[in-house]
């Protein structure tokens, strides 16, 4: 997080908060007491406190899942090897898999301290699970202790600074809630601080239950919140040094993402047995999501352009990556993630777990005309099926022939360049098993010798400016039709409008009247532009649970594209059917967590 160590807390009182039993708290030295008093009494270690619940913010891209890369899946990757040594990266639909390996799942995550570094237990691996009740913690703690706050930081009004700390703790706690809701349904919502030896008998609510409590943190956040942090008093104490910090617009963000959640089709059938969109909280939603495009209309926000695109996964000065269309995302970035989201193949130290797009995902990358393959007029060649794409499919899709890595060493052993045809040097277990592979989370240029081990930074964000033109395009269009601008929104646009200018960020045509027709049209449009601007990015799992079309046998099958080195031909095969059963809509609880109490009911199925 590119935040000044002024708000430095020394980070032994985190953990002795949290885990009560650590033995070595208590043998520390005198001189090195800290009381509760002396963190909650002034604003320069109470937000020291409250930035401990960035750290709870998964990081798919990195150390959260140290290459398991459980969380996709979806239709966009045929899965991981299996071997003796590294284990099963997707288990085909196991989702037990990603309850019960504690240590590398991207859903539990684990607390382990270990310091051996030659081994996996480095460090704590974040997950959805553990650390979300920990930052729900941490931020019932921030509210309940707000009064204690008495000395403001240099000058800065007091008044301000309990704003901010109040905003940050209502945002957090919705948050992290809503993580856990997404993907295991209603769950206890927790607003207050859990006494460690207290009997826990709180009953699972529902979702909307959960969803507009969420809402109601969201709501209550987003005017404490700064628009930029550089505007406010405490913010310029830091001024420039302030990126990464919860603002107004991520509050909006995700107050509009859980409604719009909330909404759809799984969510809806789940409550009312209508599985289609409900239409009132799309409208809830379309009004949050309007005020963070109002945002991007004063200039606080902007999809930045196609050439600088990527500079929201990484950038090659190594730097936290972050733009103007970054509105919220996982800020405590680290170097040395070379091998943690999946996309570097056996022979550039992938460790055996490559992830190759699948050739039915791959098909959603139209042409550079705008149109999709299968349109008569897309000009799409079955022989020559690489040319003439989607500019998104280039910097995203590494294809046969393409350049892999520069490396001096990729040069001299012949890494360097793409051979993903039947026999090639890079396909096969391990590397590509589906004629694919990707790199958007990666320049290019790295490869194992080249120092970006070491200086390399990659993230991956919860929301950018083109999620919310796409899902403020979905809830428009499912409440009020594609071409319509809502009247009871301020300076709103249509569903049309809103996808058009993610496509004209990639540089492609705007959609033609054949594409926007009716609202259902519509509804696969905006579905098929989600695939492409927002792929491998943790939102396709999730889309096909809530659209409630993970179980049909399109979304099941999983294709790869083989060919021969000439290019003589191009066969489209199945590679597998995945295991996506009712009962897979919902992740699992832990078995021990349910076996507390009765109110806490598994998930059905389960």
């Amino acid at each position: 997080m590119k935040i000044r160590s002024l708000y430095y807390i020394i980070m032994a009182l985190a953990f002795p908060m949290a885990f009560s039993s650590c033995e070595d708290y208590l043998d520390k030295a005198v001189d090195a007491e800290i009381t509760e008093d002396d963190v909650f009494r002034k604003f320069v270690t109470f937000q020291g406190f409250a930035e401990d619940m960035y750290q709870c913010v998964v990081d798919i891209a990195n150390r959260d899942v140290h290459g398991m890369n459980n969380w996709n899946w979806g239709d966009e990757f045929l899965p991981g090897i299996h071997t003796e040594r590294m284990g099963t990266f997707d288990n085909n639909g196991d989702y037990w898999y990603g309850i019960t390996q504690t240590d590398h799942s991207v859903f539990m995550g684990n607390s382990s301290l270990s310091t051996d570094f030659g081994g996996w237990n480095s460090h704590p691996e974040r997950g959805y699970w553990n650390y979300g009740w920990l930052g729900i913690r941490k931020a019932n703690m921030c509210l309940e202790k707000l009064d204690q706050l008495v000395e403001p930081y240099m000058g800065a009004s007091l008044d301000e600074q309990k704003n901010l700390i109040h905003g940050q703790a209502l945002f957090f706690r919705g948050y992290f809630h809503w993580e856990i809701l997404r993907a295991w349904g209603g769950i206890p919502y927790i607003d207050y601080t859990v006494d460690a030896g207290s009997v826990m008998r709180e009953p699972r609510l529902s979702y909307w239950e959960v969803a507009e409590r969420i809402n109601q943190d969201m709501e209550a956040a987003a005017p404490l919140l700064p628009v930029d942090w550089d505007d406010t008093e405490t913010g310029q104490i830091t001024a420039g040094e302030n990126t990464g910090r919860i603002t107004r617009g991520a509050a909006w963000a995700i107050q509009g993402k859980n409604l719009l959640y909330a909404g759809s089709p799984l969510m809806n059938g789940v409550m009312t047995g209508n599985y289609d969109y409900n239409a009132d909280y799309c409208k809830r939603a379309a009004a949050a999501f309007a005020k963070v495009i109002d945002l991007a209309d004063q200039g606080i926000y902007d999809l930045v352009p196609m050439e600088e695109r990527s500079n929201n996964f990484y950038k090659d000065d190594a730097t936290q990556p972050w733009t103007k269309e970054t509105i919220f995302t996982n800020s405590a970035s680290q170097d040395n993630a070379w091998n943690t989201a999946g996309d570097l193949m056996a022979n550039f130290g992938g460790f055996e777990h490559h992830l190759s797009p699948t050739q039915n995902y791959v098909e959603y990358y139209g042409m550079a005309n705008g149109l999709p393959l299968n349109d008569p007029d897309a000009q799409f060649d079955e022989m020559h099926p690489f040319d003439n794409r989607d500019p998104r499919f280039y910097t995203d899709i590494l294809y046969d022939g393409e350049t892999i890595a520069f490396s001096e060493s990729a040069v001299e052993k012949g890494d360097n360049i793409a051979q993903f045809y039947i026999g090639g040097r890079h396909r096969g277990p391990g590397n590509s098993d589906s004629g694919y592979s990707w790199y958007k989370f990666r320049p290019l240029r790295r490869g194992m010798d080249d120092g970006m081990q070491k200086t390399f930074r990659v993230n991956c964000p919860k929301m950018r400016l083109a999620d919310v033109y796409l899902m403020y395009a979905e809830a428009v269009n499912e409440a009020y039709g594609p071409n319509v601008a809502p009247a009871d929104i301020p300076n709103s646009i249509t569903a049309v409008e809103a996808v058009n200018r993610v496509r004209a960020r990639a540089g492609i045509n705007p959609l033609t009247e054949k594409y926007i027709s009716d609202r259902l049209t519509m509804r696969e449009t905006i579905r098929a532009e989600r695939a492409v601007e927002l792929a491998f990015e943790n939102h396709r799992w999730y889309d096909l649970r809530r659209w409630y079309i993970g179980h049909l046998p399109k979304y099941k099958e999983k294709y790869c594209l083989d060919f021969d080195k000439e290019h003589t031909y191009f066969t489209r095969r199945l590679y597998l059917t995945k295991v996506f059963e009712m009962k897979h809509y919902w992740m699992p609880f832990p078995e021990a967590d349910v076996n507390l109490y009765p109110a806490f009911e598994q998930n059905p199925g389960w």
